[in-house]
């Protein structure tokens, strides 16, 4: 009667960056990691200042590059302007960002930081330092300068847009949901606003608003792998099975290498009932993503769902072994070793999760059945009792505790239990268990 395993059909949708819109600069890049070039004390130890008009013309020689992701072209080109007017803020912000986007972000700073003593009203310069700060996790500097953005400008939607991500990083959902719509009130066509706020309506459950947020994003970013992967787990949340297929299949369409777009259609096929081409998915997310601890776990509920507990037990130690000590993948492998028989492993696990969540009515159920089975009727009876003081609604604890009752010879408070998980298993629709319920009451 215990429910063991379950697949899940929907998986948290993250905050996710892609940009922001900065008319008068290059749009921010992804600043994403790699090896850091050199320091800008190294590049620009002082020689003789060259004419404006070179240092001109390096600079804008330097945006188009920077525009071009030629960032190391674009870094020489700034180095050149800097050197020609080592007093002009602006090459220094536009080497600034060339570094972040390489990665070097404490050279950002220091460019940054350089261009505010030049010019402390050159709005950009605190914009991305505060992003810059934001991507280091250094969110007191980040709000400071995204608030000193809003003090010399007003209207900036990115400075609410990065506010909005700096309240989501330090869980303050309702607080970034209003900063993502001052953001959107500033810039009706913010599309990467409308992704961030509508993939915290997915997270607060609002799927309404949600779904049309991201529609509103994939309007205007018609070509946002994202977009479509986050409306994908939205439609998957509301039932919309077909739906949500289609949009991760745009999302890999646009983005092949898509791993977690790869879990989302998978997940969409088990709504589906097409197990083939969920473990393909699965096989595939995994092959470009080793370590993807989501992808292990899934496919050890598939397999587990599909009657090959040892194959699910060893996905869930692959998935462990990215992450260990997650409860959630020991509850699962506590249910696989339980199907195999193995209960002394599974107790262990059901022990770790117990830890973690006393209430766990399930881990109590099963628990007690593994302690039924090694003789241990006091123990059994004990997480019987307790999975129905967590969950008085839950009919598979009254049956388990009414069967082992009836064992004890306890007739009358196990006719009471059973009688108690049948209505409770006619309440909830389970014909199964009523059935099941009804002959263990007939027995007595």
């Amino acid at each position: 009667m215990n429910s063991l395993y379950r697949v899940v059909t929907s998986l948290g949708i993250g905050i996710v960056l892609t940009g922001i819109a900065t008319p008068l600069l290059a749009p921010s890049p992804s600043l994403a990691q790699s090896a850091s070039p050199s320091t800008p004390a190294a590049s620009t130890r002082s020689t003789t200042p060259l004419d404006p008009a070179t240092a001109e013309k390096a600079y804008k020689t330097g945006r188009t590059q920077l525009k071009r992701q030629e960032y190391r072209e674009a870094l020489a080109s700034f180095d050149l302007a800097i050197r020609a007017n080592p007093n002009d803020a602006r090459p220094y912000l536009q080497r600034g960002i060339t570094y972040a986007a390489l990665g070097d972000y404490s050279a950002a700073l220091q460019d940054y930081n350089r261009a505010i003593e030049l010019a402390p009203e050159l709005v950009d310069a605190y914009l991305y330092r505060g992003i810059v700060h934001y991507k280091l996790g250094d969110y007191a500097e980040a709000m400071a300068d995204l608030d000193q953005v809003l003090i010399l400008n007003p209207e900036s939607a990115p400075a609410y847009f990065y506010r909005g991500l700096v309240q989501k990083a330090t869980n303050h959902p309702a607080g970034a949901i209003a900063e993502f719509t001052q953001a959107i009130e500033e810039d009706s066509k913010y599309g990467d606003a409308y992704l961030n706020r509508g993939s915290l309506y997915y997270e607060i459950n609002d799927l309404e608003a949600a779904l049309a947020d991201l529609d509103q994003a994939i309007e205007l970013m018609p070509d946002s792998a994202i977009a479509y992967y986050n409306r994908g787990f939205v439609y998957s949340s509301l039932g919309a099975a077909e739906l949500a297929l289609a949009d991760f299949d745009q999302a890999i369409q646009l983005k092949p290498d898509y791993a977690e777009a790869y879990l989302g259609r998978a997940l969409a096929l088990v709504s589906l009932d097409d197990l083939p081409a969920a473990f393909a998915d699965l096989e595939t997310a995994i092959r470009l993503r080793p370590d993807y601890a989501d992808a292990y776990k899934v496919r050890g509920d598939l397999r587990l769902q599909s009657g090959d507990p040892e194959g699910a037990i060893a996905d869930y130690e692959q998935a462990l072994a990215v992450r260990p000590g997650d409860s959630v993948i020991y509850r699962s492998r506590a249910d696989a070793y339980f199907e195999s028989g193995f209960l002394e492993q599974a107790m262990a696990d059901y022990d770790f999760v117990l830890a973690e969540n006393p209430n766990d009515v399930a881990a109590l159920n099963n628990r007690g059945e593994i302690r039924l089975a090694l003789g241990d009727t006091a123990g059994a009876l004990e997480d019987y009792t307790q999975a129905i003081r967590s969950n008085p609604q839950n009919a598979d604890a009254y049956y388990s505790r009414g069967r082992l009752l009836a064992m004890t010879g306890d007739l009358a408070a196990a006719m009471a239990d059973l009688q108690r998980a049948a209505d409770l298993y006619l309440q909830q629709g389970t014909a199964e268990g009523y059935r099941q319920t009804l002959a263990a009451m007939q027995g007595l």
